[in-house]
């Protein structure tokens, strides 16, 4: 028999930051584990284990209350799927000395569904990724264990378990350290129910110190996991068409500023969904799986193919393009004003011209003529504007502003300069 409420798919949830529930911006007592900040997880032993990611949160941040879809922008840009302890009332809700990365075994329907009633609370929205199931159990993701057959008891001093994380079940609760990060506390029997079972939960923890992320990897390059398709799920058309194109960055990119490789294949065979076209061809919302999705409806990035025309008026537009910068910037130079001293002092650092169109013939043509480069933050820079040269950011900028002028109207495709300081 089969049953439609079943699916070879999980999905993770998506959804607005929360300073509440952030771990960078957690109001969470850390001195009481004699802690100075978060760890990634702990050992089994209770020792915090750190990451060495930190440092990169610093160049692709996110405020602390920013939207599911940049969310979603920074989990593909970092290239796996953090792990947390999913705070609530600013105390964790994971057991057990690892943090966990969260799933719904939920249709696609119940997810939609379920995003409607939660997301006054900003805890659900149409935004998630999908695995296929059989392959997030393959990399040890689990079902949750909803209550215990014995009475719920959380460690205390002088259990072998205490302090072995920031909540632990007493060893006498027969859940071994390794698994209590599926634990979820159930309370059925009593007129103040806790009840979270309609969620249908997988987790996934890094359960033998593993990976050098802290989290499911998902781009980023390991030979440990292996998923053959993901699909990512955005609420709007001009939202997929958007993660279609920075999918084709992170691809042209081959992977993050800090050397973290990204895989391509399973970029490649990454799909997205909008909801909004859904609903256009799907007959019936209140049934849709992910399992009956119409070929049509998935976007993929798509290999792009320049033509001779396009790459030879790219290649002239350029040389153009470097002949005006380098006579206006020194236009610009010889009437630049004098300090008191005689001298021409101004402001030091250097510019970036850059274009944002991942899927077009135009950023291609630059990328064979190994002119443009994609950077993992979600945009193409080029390399190698001739400009008068005098240390100053002011002549610089001059003849990025001329040349990005010159090159979007020429090509028809915007461009754009970045000033950097020193």
């Amino acid at each position: 028999m089969q049953r439609h409420d079943l699916t070879d798919w999980v999905i993770h949830f998506i959804h607005k930051r929360n300073a509440e529930t952030d771990p960078l911006t957690l109001s969470f007592d850390l001195k009481e584990f004699n802690l100075d900040e978060l760890p990634d997880s702990f050992s089994y032993n209770g020792e915090p284990i750190y990451l060495p990611d930190r440092y990169e949160n610093y160049v692709y941040n996110r405020p602390s209350d920013d939207y599911s879809f940049s969310v979603l922008k920074k989990i593909m840009h970092d290239g796996f799927i953090r792990a947390g302890w999913s705070f609530r009332n600013y105390a964790p809700t994971i057991y057990g000395p690892k943090a966990a990365v969260c799933f719904t075994e939920m249709p696609l329907y119940g997810l939609i569904e379920y995003a409607k009633n939660r997301n006054k609370q900003h805890l659900v929205e149409d935004y998630g990724i999908a695995f296929l199931k059989r392959e997030l159990f393959g990399a040890g993701a689990r079902p949750v264990i909803y209550g215990l057959s014995t009475v719920h008891k959380e460690a205390e001093r002088d259990d072998l378990f205490f302090r072995k994380g920031f909540r632990n079940l007493s060893s006498e609760t027969g859940i071994g350290l390794k698994e209590q990060y599926r634990y979820v506390y159930t309370k059925l029997d009593s007129s103040k129910k806790t009840d979270w079972t309609h969620e249908r939960e997988w987790r996934w923890a890094d359960l033998d110190e593993t990976f050098d992320v802290p989290g499911l990897p998902l781009f980023a390059e390991t030979r440990k996991i292996s998923f053959s398709r993901v699909i990512i799920i955005v609420k709007t058309s001009s939202e997929a068409q958007e993660i279609v194109g920075y999918l084709k960055t992170l691809h042209d990119s081959g992977g993050t500023n800090f050397n973290r490789r990204y895989d391509h294949q399973i970029i490649s065979n990454t799909s997205v969904v909008a909801i909004d076209e859904l609903k256009k061809v799907v007959n019936n919302m209140r049934l849709i799986k992910l399992d009956d999705l119409p070929l049509h409806s998935l976007h993929k990035i798509k290999k792009i193919t320049v033509s001779r025309e396009t790459h030879e008026k790219v290649k002239s537009v350029w040389e153009q393009a470097n002949v005006i910068s380098l006579q206006k910037s020194k236009e610009f130079y010889e009437k630049y004003p004098l300090t008191k001293n005689g001298f021409k002092q101004g402001r030091s650092g250097f510019t970036k011209i850059v274009t944002f169109d991942a899927s077009s013939e135009i950023t291609q043509a630059l990328i064979n003529l190994n002119i443009a480069i994609a950077d993992a933050g979600g945009f193409y820079e080029l390399f190698g504007l001739k400009y008068y040269e005098c240390q100053l950011l002011e002549v610089e900028e001059e003849a990025a502003a001329v040349a990005t002028g010159f090159l979007t109207a020429e090509l028809g495709q915007d461009f754009f300069f970045q000033s950097y300081y020193y």
